[in-house]
């Protein structure tokens, strides 16, 4: 059984926080749920250092949206040595309409660069679906990605949308320490494959300027949820030459997309989990954090098989 339900935040450090929240708000129409402060509490459960991720957080999300939103912090930015950024590395919003449109919108932007314009990405022979996306990056120097649905999946309902541009619903953990990490989410915290692939030549590899029949693998992982599973991991996996060399931090947060949250049905079963599996380090142990979006709810964080960080919390965010 998993013992996480929904993917209810992703949290962004940069140094320019303000901006990064300007974009989502003006550009991409998000709204405010909650702004919280940072204090050593919050510190504490996290794993970071008090004052390393600065006095204030903003939580974000799309209009209505209960799952799938940012958190911002301040941090570090991404610095980025080769082609694929170690653990979290971005996020995944869904489009309802106007892809295009909105891509030309963002590249008015002063603080979004695009990687990838607008494309057509089929995953039809995985079982998944024809889509359009494009990529870029903006504060925090985190991947931002944007994809529309040109057709449904096999035996499923691609992510909707409530607004144009929707709740983050993929997340991708990059690694070239694929099994282990597999493991980690699969046994451990029982989360279930969505999608399952290999390649080694591929349109991803154009995209991504890999070279030519270098290993590639892509699975998406979702929680204990009807669907899709309100938001899923994409594990990428890579090998070690094209994967950032940067070590995880234990005192501070990666630059850009740092941690990912997960409701928790069971948040003490979780919790036992985490601390009897090997290789993984947990930051904390589960307790209640007043404030919003918390609002009294309890939670922990691990760091991962590769040093990502994950919170896991036992109900999602809200407003005071």
């Amino acid at each position: 059984m998993s013992l996480v339900t929904s993917l209810q935040c992703i949290t962004i450090a940069t140094r320019s926080a303000q901006a990064l929240e300007s974009l989502f708000r003006q550009t991409l129409g998000w709204e405010l749920l909650a702004e919280h402060r940072v204090d050593s509490v919050l510190e504490d459960q996290w794993g970071v250092a008090t004052g390393s991720a600065g006095e204030r957080a903003c939580v974000l999300r799309s209009p209505g949206a209960d799952r799938g939103m940012i958190r911002v912090v301040t941090g570090d930015e991404r610095v980025r040595s080769r082609p694929m950024a170690a653990r979290w590395a971005g996020i995944e919003m869904v489009v309802s309409r106007e892809l295009d449109e909105l891509h030309e919108c963002l590249e008015s932007a002063p603080t979004f660069h695009t990687l990838v314009p607008p494309s057509d990405w089929d995953w039809t022979q995985y079982g998944s679906n024809i889509h359009r996306a494009f990529i870029g990056t903006a504060a925090g120097g985190t991947h931002l990605a944007f994809t529309m649905a040109l057709t449904q999946p096999q035996g499923r309902r691609f992510p909707e949308a409530l607004s144009r541009v929707g709740h983050v619903f993929d997340v991708p953990l990059v690694t070239s320490h694929y099994r282990v990490c597999r493991r980690f989410y699969l046994q451990v915290l029982g989360m279930v494959p969505v999608l399952e692939s290999s390649f080694s030549d591929h349109l991803w590899h154009r995209l991504w300027k890999l070279p030519a029949g270098s290993p590639v693998q892509l699975d998406i992982y979702k929680g204990r949820a009807a669907g899709t599973g309100l938001g899923g991991i994409e594990l990428q996996g890579y090998s070690p030459a094209l994967v950032d060399p940067e070590p995880a931090p234990r005192s501070h947060f990666d630059g850009g997309a740092c941690m990912v949250t997960y409701t928790s049905d069971d948040i003490d079963a979780a919790y036992a989990a985490v601390r009897s599996a090997e290789g993984v380090h947990a930051c904390s142990a589960p307790r209640a954090i007043a404030h919003a979006p918390y609002c009294g709810a309890r939670m922990f964080t691990v760091q991962g098989p590769v040093g990502e960080r994950l919170e896991l919390v036992e109900r999602g965010f809200a407003a005071l």
